[in-house]
């Protein structure tokens, strides 16, 4: 059983996106964080605004100041970026947007892209909606195979998506794309809203789960670890007993946390760190 050690965890911009990019990594070299998954949204950087030289550019200031992009996160879970929409156009464009992010995941250097299932219209037949999910996933998974880049697929909550939400649906997913360039994100929230463990998730699908977002509520919520009811200490128990090698990002998304997002960030990184260190 290997240890989970402080440096496979890392932090993410998500929460700072009332501030520039700048000051987000400002912040980590004030919190001395190494690590971050790169959500990219407005304003920080994006492929609907960034050309590639803008990317490198960014790529060359991360590791000027000894960071390390674990993950690509693109905003996905709200139109119009959606795999599974039924109507063409907004699908057509939503394809070309996520080829952009795998495009620019491989030019910052990083090895991994998150992406999810999208979601279809809660009043068509779940079916049809499911076909498009699919057929979309493979379409990005040649590209990722083109560029060199890893596709991260990430469970989503039913608030989220009517498609991939549980364990089941993950499964189905998974056998689904049998593809070595698809891994597992498993996420702690929908997790803890099933009443479902990590140790539920590794046992059926062990190393294609290449990727962690670790986070805390009452269960919703993606507040700092620490500050609601998930069995954080379990959950890394749970990391440990499955031998993970892999990063960990204290996901928080709550806007809540918005203003003061760097505090945010210290108090989850200061909870996990007390929980390595027993």
């Amino acid at each position: 059983m290997k240890k989970i050690r402080y440096s496979q965890f890392a932090a993410m911009n998500m929460i700072y996106n009332k501030y520039s990019f700048g000051y987000f990594l400002d912040s980590m070299e004030r919190l001395q964080i190494k690590n971050f998954e790169l959500w990219t949204g407005a304003p920080h950087i994006s492929p609907i605004t960034e050309s590639l030289r803008v990317t490198g550019g960014v790529r060359r200031e991360v590791q000027k100041r000894g960071m390390h992009i674990v993950c690509v996160t693109p905003e996905q879970v709200m139109y119009p970026y959606n795999i599974a929409a039924p109507d063409r156009k907004l699908r057509d464009a939503s394809l070309a947007y996520f080829r952009e992010n795998i495009h620019m995941t491989a030019e910052l250097g990083a090895d991994k892209m998150l992406c999810c299932a999208g979601w279809g219209n809660y009043d068509e037949d779940p079916g049809e909606a499911w076909k498009r999910s699919v057929d979309g996933l493979w379409q990005m998974v040649e590209t990722a195979r083109k560029d060199g880049v890893m596709l991260a697929f990430e469970i989503l909550n039913r608030t989220e998506s009517n498609l991939v939400y549980d364990f089941a649906t993950t499964k189905k997913m998974m056998e689904a794309i049998s593809d070595p360039l698809l891994g597992l994100c498993v996420d702690t929230v929908p997790v803890r809203l099933e009443g479902n463990t990590l140790e539920d998730y590794f046992a059926e699908f062990g190393k294609r789960i290449c990727h962690v977002h670790l986070t805390d509520g009452d269960p919703m919520g993606h507040v700092p670890c620490g500050k609601g009811t998930h069995p954080v200490r379990e959950h890394l128990k749970a990391l440990e007993t499955y031998d993970y090698t892999g990063y960990i990002t204290l996901e928080i998304g709550d806007t809540s946390e918005s203003e003061r997002p760097e505090e945010a960030t210290a108090f989850g990184f200061a909870t996990v760190r007390n929980y390595v260190n027993q």
